[in-house]
């Protein structure tokens, strides 16, 4: 046993202050002794913000799973070396998550990276259980911060399942994750998909009644605030198929959170207006200017050909014309021979430094997909119709209108809502397609699961 708890906070805290401004301002350490920190409030406020701080790392939400390697599973980009033919096999190369040293690299990173917030939140937990109440004394911050620390254990663990777990409709059997609820290396094996989605189902509606009369105002859209909790949850129940309770959270999110859906993002690039949570990235013009800065070069930056925008957002077929998350200075820039995603810029735009992890017109999709096919289409439309597209391209509750026309509508509006934002990957595997626009494979299902990292011994889990 460890004589001294360290726990890793990593990043400075300052990168969220902007968004937490009433918490007090921390200077950055690489490790800080556990006692210590959590000997005061303000240490147990740090070690919270430390937790959303590591989430905006680039092998987090900062890049790996929100733009960069999720979205190059579903080949959203068309970035390469112009003297090198992009072939089916070379996109396919980022399926080779065994012994392609790029994937294998991201399929390790990620597992680590994720365990590794989901240990500092199980230390501010147990602090939390432990003495924790007579240090924060603020009336009502104990429950919100371990409501939080819940929801964002939970958030962790639901994209470890979504990336390591199975096919939930297939397998929901398969031993895929350990389950870490405390702060210690003993060593853990894995449990089914269907136990560890019971485990944080669980923390979710712990998560639930403490954040009960929260609400969305000052800034709270840069935490796990309750309608968060209650849009993952609907997240949740809809991988494991229970569309009954989707279509429920989904329905107290939208009549409840306050938010409605954004109708122009000329400067809200990022949609924050209808974003249920969100990160704050301090200087992101800056930190991904190689990513997104310059549409000149046609190599290294994420653009996407011109060809691949217009299909993706149905304006060849004149339907997406006017749809803002393709027109040019709103969800996207115009160039000579490509387009490139405006999410991530940073110039002149009203709220910026944004990563959008749960958004409002996700309820909706989930919605659509969870009620009787006649009531889904005007949760579908919906979108559609604030996004710019005509009424007179709604879809229509007549017989061409079947569970197959349903699913083919949502994976149209998935690849065009969440571009560059990692939720497509999930779409896709929910569904077991084997098949995707620009899928450079006979069929996806062996590359749904990444595999458990060699090193995942690290955490002490493991099946003997």
């Amino acid at each position: 046993m460890m004589k001294k708890t360290i726990i890793v906070i990593g990043m400075a805290f300052a990168v969220l202050l902007s968004a937490c401004s009433d918490w007090v301002n921390v200077s950055p350490k690489e490790e800080v002794e556990a006692d210590k920190l959590f000997s005061s409030e303000n240490g147990f406020k740090s070690a919270l913000i430390g937790a959303y701080a590591r989430m905006t790392l680039t092998e987090n939400y900062g890049e790996t799973l929100s733009y960069g390697f999720i979205e190059q599973l579903v080949q959203r980009y068309d970035n390469y070396d112009p003297s090198m033919a992009p072939t089916d096999a070379r996109r396919a190369e980022r399926y080779n998550y065994k012994t392609n040293a790029s994937a294998k690299g991201y399929v390790n990173n990620v597992w680590r990276e994720l365990f590794l917030t989901i240990a500092n939140l199980n230390s501010l937990l147990r602090h939390l259980e432990n003495g924790g109440r007579e240090v924060v004394l603020t009336e009502g911050l104990w429950e919100q911060m371990k409501g939080e620390a819940l929801g964002l254990r939970a958030f962790h663990y639901f994209d470890l399942l979504r990336l390591y777990g199975p096919v939930y409709s297939e397998d929901p059997d398969m031993k895929c994750l350990p389950w870490r609820a405390e702060f210690n290396a003993d060593r853990t094996d894995w449990v089914p998909a269907s136990e560890i989605v019971a485990q944080f189902r669980a923390d979710l509606k712990v998560a639930e009644r403490l954040l009960a009369g929260d609400n969305l105002e000052n800034n709270r859209q840069h935490r796990m605030n309750l309608f968060a909790v209650k849009g993952l949850m609907a997240r949740v129940y809809l991988w494991i198929n229970d569309k009954e309770n989707a279509a429920t959270k989904a329905k107290e999110v939208i009549d409840g959170c306050g938010l409605e859906l954004v109708t122009n993002n000329g400067q809200d690039v990022a949609m924050f207006g209808e974003t249920l949570f969100a990160l704050g990235m301090d200087d992101m013009e800056e930190k991904l200017r190689s990513d997104w800065a310059d549409l000149t070069t046609y190599s290294g930056e994420l653009y996407i050909s011109s060809e691949n925008a217009e299909t993706v957002f149905e304006a060849t077929r004149g339907i997406g014309l006017n749809d803002i998350r393709y027109r040019n200075g709103y969800g996207f820039i115009f160039g000579t021979n490509g387009r490139m995603c405006r999410k991530y810029l940073g110039s002149d735009i009203l709220y910026k430094e944004k990563i959008p992890l749960i958004r409002l017109s996700e309820m909706y999709y989930i919605l659509a997909e969870s009620v009787d096919l006649p009531e889904s289409v005007s949760y579908i439309n919906r979108v559609r119709n604030v996004r710019g597209i005509s009424k007179a391209n709604n879809y229509q509750a007549n017989d061409a209108y079947d569970e197959d026309a349903r699913i083919e509508a949502l994976n149209l509006e998935y690849s065009k809502d969440f571009f560059a934002e990692g939720q497509y990957f999930y779409f896709l595997k929910r569904h077991n397609r084997q098949t995707f626009y620009r899928c450079p494979v006979i069929e996806m299902q062996p590359y749904y699961v990444l595999p458990t990292p060699d090193d995942e011994i690290a955490y002490g889990s493991g099946n003997d």
